[in-house]
């Protein structure tokens, strides 16, 4: 190469397509904001601090009982319920479906789906702040015993319902790290 050609080289030439990519990406990330989920929200106030602030309705089923004592859990730790802002109400619905058939016409595998749809009001002024519905999905195996079929899908259910809570806590906790 001349030394009279040195300037001529493009960028696309120096570097290669893939080094102008990266730095296109890198430009365009550094717009992006990363913050924890569990640090302080735009509002002041910790994520934790709001989630203590959060009274959950009583039911009365047994998976919704599941969900709620999950969801007191996760959003106090164990502790004492802050001063409460908000109230959850739980609406839970469980679904069993069969996942096969065998030459007798009788499932061996079972599926329960609980289904948790949630209504997060501001106490006070009764304003919805969120509206949602989550899932949890467990299986289980049938047998010939009778009390083995009730425990296993009994324990089909719990699982379920705290998968549902645990994405119930996901998607409030992300709410209130953006400022419900």
């Amino acid at each position: 190469m001349l030394s009279s050609d040195r300037g001529r080289r493009g960028l696309g030439r120096q570097f290669g397509p893939a080094a102008i990519v990266a730095i296109i990406a890198a430009f365009w990330l550094s717009a992006c904001t990363v913050q924890p989920v569990y640090g302080p929200a735009p509002g002041g106030e910790s994520v934790s601090k709001t989630l203590r602030s959060i009274v959950i309705d009583p039911v009365n089923e047994r998976v919704a009982q599941q969900v709620r004592n999950k969801l007191i859990f996760y959003f106090t730790g164990g502790g004492e319920l802050s001063d409460p802002k908000y109230r959850m109400r739980l609406r839970t619905t469980t679904r069993e479906t069969a996942l096969g058939i065998t030459r007798e016409g009788s499932a061996p595998v079972y599926s329960v789906t609980v289904s948790v749809s949630y209504t997060v009001y501001r106490i006070g002024t009764d304003e919805i702040v969120m509206r949602e519905t989550a899932r949890g999905t467990a299986s289980y195996d049938q047998y010939s015993q009778n009390f083995a079929n009730i425990r296993a899908r009994r324990d089909a259910e719990n699982r379920a319902a705290v998968q549902a809570a645990d994405e119930v806590r996901l998607r409030v906790a992300a709410a209130t790290a953006v400022g419900i």
